[in-house]
């Protein structure tokens, strides 16, 4: 699907873990649609509209916070100041670990 592509990907056919990165993203993102399909458009005009800054809504079920990750981590424009997959890991699991640490633990009592 040409929505997965990356910029890089669509003007010169470069692949990359760059642009890895990028179809990472629209992976995340139609995981948190419940599998709706990413669309942008016209195809003829998804180039110029990824030029221009137009990116995927953020689906109802993605916390503002694994948003932002996908939106300034994997679709960043320029493939050189895109994330790698380490980096995107890492905020992740930063960002997990945050929103697991502030819920609190279910308590069960044990009876004996």
């Amino acid at each position: 699907m040409v929505v997965r592509c990356a910029p890089e990907a669509l003007s010169e056919r470069k692949f990359d873990e760059k642009s890895d990165v990028w179809s990472y993203g629209v992976t995340m993102w139609e995981i948190f649609s419940y599998g709706n399909l990413p669309k942008l458009g016209e195809i003829s005009q998804l180039y110029m509209k990824l030029h221009e800054g137009k990116r995927l809504e953020q689906p109802a079920a993605c916390p503002h916070s694994i948003y932002r990750i996908i939106y300034y981590g994997c679709w960043e424009f320029d493939s050189k100041k895109r994330k790698s997959f380490v980096e995107i890991r890492n905020e992740l699991k930063a960002e997990l670990d945050k929103q697991t640490s502030t819920k609190q633990s279910p308590t069960v009592e044990m009876k004996t």
